[in-house]
């Protein structure tokens, strides 16, 4: 028997880096998934499939899917081996949240291969020892955000409030195609702000703040005010030393073309941007970065969470 669970990935509209000392941050589940295929076997073995090709991936004590599937075994009292495949859509390094949602799908698959579905504080939990194995000092959003889905208000703290919005939100993405280690890029910026620690813990709060407001122009469909939000966080993360000549080329596009504002989401130094605009120049903008070389694609908000079953 064969268990299937699929976990979106995520961006991060507000509060990244900032989020890791303790800000609230805002991000959402995309429509760009991982599906995990678990099932009993005679041995351990990890598989990737890419255009109907699997690939063995080697097993080692720290690898994160090894270390979920561990986890979730022990949760569960069980002691089986278990033939993991993994199926994505979600590029590598790209600041989209694939790790994560390969931490998420993982365990909820196994949960589900025996019968057991898992409340999502405890999914969070056990995903969460896989992402701590790449990113060293995650805060836990991209984890959250692929657990809950939807928009989601995430605090390292306390519990992720769902954000309900009245209508659809359509955000452009786009892929710089330039890779980074996210661990790497939490370690410069916490070293950066040892520098300045009471300038930088007023950028925590501030980061707060505007985390709230950018919440409230979701709501009430302020984009222009939103797009304002995202251009000054852009700022502040490339002051930071997080963005590159790429991704500033990729936001300096979607500005000419009539973008409210566009940013680096999630760790920066490289992997993607999003960008907020009107919607009769959400295609163009679309076109223009496509025509550049970069991926791009818009997404609708909101997208549900992990899902699951045989």
């Amino acid at each position: 028997m064969v268990s299937i669970a699929e976990a979106p990935g995520k961006i991060i509209i507000s509060g990244e880096h900032f989020v890791v000392h303790g800000s609230n941050a805002l991000a959402a589940a995309i429509d760009k998934t991982v599906k995990v295929y678990s099932e009993t076997s005679d041995k351990n073995s990890i598989l990737s499939r890419v255009d109907n090709q699997v690939f063995n991936i080697r097993i080692k004590p720290i690898n994160p899917v090894s270390v979920v599937r561990n986890k979730i075994l022990e949760y569960l009292n069980r002691k089986e081996r278990i033939k993991i495949t993994i199926e994505s859509n979600i590029p590598r390094g790209s600041g989209l949240g694939s790790s994560s949602a390969i931490s998420v799908a993982t365990a909820a698959s196994i949960a589900s291969l025996f019968g057991e579905k898992l409340d999502k504080k405890t999914l969070y939990n056990i995903a969460f020892e896989g992402e701590k194995i790449i990113h060293g000092n995650p805060s836990g959003i991209d984890v959250a955000a692929s657990v809950y889905g939807g928009l989601i208000l995430f605090n390292k703290n306390t519990v992720p409030t769902n954000i309900d919005l009245l209508n659809k939100l359509q955000i452009i993405v786009s892929i710089s195609g330039k890779t980074r280690q996210t661990s790497r890029m939490i370690n410069h910026f916490t070293s950066t702000s040892n520098k300045l620690p009471y300038h930088f813990q007023s950028l925590v709060h501030s980061s707060s703040v505007l985390t709230h407001e950018a919440v409230n122009c979701l709501i009430t469909q302020d984009l222009e005010k939103l797009g304002a939000i995202i251009n000054f966080y852009n700022s502040i993360l490339s002051s930071f030393g997080l963005g590159t000549k790429i991704t500033d080329r990729m936001i300096e596009t979607c500005l000419e073309h009539g973008a409210y504002g566009a940013k680096i989401t999630g760790a920066g130094g490289g992997g993607s941007i999003i960008a907020i605009a009107p919607l009769t120049k959400i295609k163009i903008i679309i076109d223009e970065l496509n025509s550049l070389g970069f991926k791009t694609f818009s997404i609708e908000l909101p997208k549900q969470g992990v899902s699951f079953g045989k």
